[in-house]
């Protein structure tokens, strides 16, 4: 008995999303296994590196200029903006449009805490 209970929750524990990585919240797991399953890691990068779209490290609470030669600090209200709203603010120096998107509310708002946890891990 107690074994099939340690190898249910070891089954529970792996299937959860995080698994390897101890730095992301449980949000934040989920967050990138959404940007993962979801497209935006192709963008954005594996681990949120950047490449063809802007990096998510250290993005949250930074200044983001903008094609306009306006600036905004990538709070939560413009995390979800972007990612809801992917044309409304353009970041400077990247040629392609992010393209729309049919996440919900609860995956965007994992998505946001993943952007958040590469942040505050540097």
């Amino acid at each position: 008995v107690v074994a099939l209970g340690t190898t249910l929750l070891l089954a529970i524990a792996a299937s959860c999303g995080g698994g390897s990585d101890d730095s992301l919240s449980e949000a934040g797991a989920r967050g990138k296994d959404i940007s993962s399953s979801r497209g935006c890691a192709g963008c954005h990068g594996a681990s949120g590196q950047g490449g063809v779209g802007p990096t998510w490290k250290g993005l949250a609470g930074s200044e983001v200029d903008l094609v306009d030669g306006t600036t905004v600090i990538a709070d939560v209200a413009y995390l979800v903006r972007a990612i809801v709203e992917p044309g409304a603010e353009l970041v400077d120096g990247y040629a392609l449009q992010m393209p729309r998107n049919q996440l919900n509310e609860a995956e965007v708002a994992d998505v946001v805490a993943y952007i958040k946890d590469l942040s505050a891990g540097g």
